[in-house]
């Protein structure tokens, strides 16, 4: 947020149009507000809260008694704000509620309060809205805090301070959680959290696809593990290349199993070969003695 300039006519102890240029002071860097008592150095800073939020921290807002009592009696009170907002230049145009001389008859009728809100745009004013919901809404989007929050951080009342620092704990920490605003940093938080949460679940799954696999390869080559490596030392050694090459001889123990293996059946089928042609020979033996023993009983 940056004041650039102040206007306040009939508003509080400025029964005339007094301005504040806020750009000829912050061109020293820091200015102090100084003055003796009443001389308007808590209304300069009532008209800015009451410019953006239509409205004045403390005691003031309760006794809503914002115009001036020594104004001329048909001056309209009124302020007016420049500022720049989250890189927007705004001007606010506010009037409070207050009670004008009749135009006809004697008495008094009493004027809402108004508001007109412009931006600055390629040099031009283009007015935004003029309607107080509008410009509430507008506000707080743009300064990211409703008006308790504007006035306990930059502009604490006077005699509030105390109040500020005796506050409760979640409640200045939500304050100076939306001042600073940490939520980023919270869902970068929560997001780590999660992650952590997730890698752990997939880890844990990873452990045991690996304890089955161990398990399944065990069975299957019947090779005994490394010397005084368990199971779960195996597992938790995965990273440091033990498991990879207990795999590997296992690997390789099955390798040669399986060729024993092709070994052996081929051996057995060229048994069951030979013993089918012996028993084929067999057979035609028996079937040459029967027709022998045929012919000689005949004879």
């Amino acid at each position: 947020m940056r004041l650039h300039t102040l206007t306040a006519e009939a508003f509080g102890p400025f029964a005339t149009a007094a301005t504040v240029d806020f750009d000829e002071l912050s061109d020293a860097g820091l200015f102090l507000l100084s003055g003796a008592t009443g001389a308007g150095k808590t209304s300069v800073l009532d008209a800015v809260c009451f410019a953006l939020y239509g409205d004045v921290p403390g005691d003031r807002s309760a006794a809503k008694r914002l115009r001036c009592d020594q104004a001329a009696p048909g001056a309209v009170p009124r302020v007016q704000l420049e500022a720049t907002l989250s890189g927007r230049r705004f001007r606010f145009v506010r009037s409070p509620a207050w009670d004008r001389p009749k135009k006809r008859g004697s008495g008094t009728t009493t004027e809402p309060a108004k508001v007109t809100v412009s931006e600055l745009v390629d040099g031009a004013w283009q007015p935004l809205s003029s309607r107080l919901d509008e410009a509430g809404d507008l506000v707080g989007r743009v300064v990211g805090l409703t008006m308790n929050q504007f006035t306990q951080v930059a502009m604490l009342p006077q005699g509030r301070f105390q109040a500020f620092l005796r506050a409760r704990s979640d409640e200045r920490h939500k304050l100076l959680q939306q001042l600073f605003r940490t939520g980023r940093f919270e869902a970068v938080e929560r997001w780590l959290v999660e992650r952590r949460q997730r890698l752990s679940r997939d880890d844990a799954r990873h452990h045991e696809r690996v304890a089955d696999v161990v398990s399944r390869a065990t069975e299957a080559a019947a090779v005994a593990l490394p010397d005084g490596i368990d199971l779960h030392a195996l597992q938790l050694a995965a990273d440091d290349g033990v498991l990879r090459s207990w795999l590997e001889q296992t690997q390789a123990a099955s390798v040669r199993a399986r060729s024993a293996a092709d070994a052996t059946l081929l051996e057995v089928t060229a048994r069951e070969g030979a013993a089918l042609t012996a028993l084929e020979q067999t057979r035609s033996e028996a079937a040459r003695r029967r027709r022998l023993d045929t012919a000689r009983h005949e004879l």
